[in-house]
């Protein structure tokens, strides 16, 4: 008899492409308040919500180290360009972390993916979910995309995230592609 949780790690989930006009963005969802660039020295948070944030499933189950480098990586722009000033971190009245949406100028990842400003993570840390923190930080995002002449963002998301795909459709971005 196969083990059911063996079985939901090592079935490759299906991925959509999706992009939106940064005035979408923009007209649909109000800028996070309390925001800061994201730094190198948010790379151990960033790691822990990476791992925490995504599903360990096929084909793709990174270990933690390579969720460590990736998150390095990507301050050395080795998913592209990496754009700072596009990825605001959320913080709270408080300034605790609320979340995160970390952006390339365009993303080197792979040759099909859209020639716009890419979302790398859009992630709401447990504590702060269902309260507008991640389509303010894609607006405040957008803001920042629009101020440098970007005009669309893209990201992927996974098909069975329902939560996402409805934000994100109420944002403006719509489906390009699935893989």
């Amino acid at each position: 008899m196969a083990d059911t949780a063996t079985e939901q790690q090592d079935t490759p989930v299906g991925r959509i492409v999706m992009q939106a006009p940064v005035a979408a963005i923009l007209a649909a969802a109000t800028p996070w308040s309390h925001v800061r660039a994201m730094v190198p020295e948010d790379i151990p948070w960033l790691a822990a919500a990476v791992w925490d944030a995504y599903p360990h499933r096929g084909p793709y189950q990174p270990t933690w180290d390579e969720v460590v480098a990736e998150t390095q990586g990507m301050f050395k722009n080795e998913a592209g360009d990496f754009m700072p000033v596009a990825s605001p971190v959320g913080l709270t009245e408080d300034g605790s972390i609320a979340g995160t949406v970390t952006v390339v100028q365009r993303c080197t990842l792979r040759d099909d993916l859209p020639d716009s400003a890419y979302v790398l993570d859009c992630i709401t840390l447990p504590d702060h979910r269902r309260r507008g923190v991640a389509a303010g930080l894609l607006a405040a995002s957008s803001r920042a995309l629009k101020a440098v002449g970007e005009t669309h963002l893209a990201l992927t998301v996974d098909v069975d995230n329902a939560p996402a795909r409805a934000l994100y459709g109420k944002l403006g971005f719509v489906e390009l592609m699935r893989r």
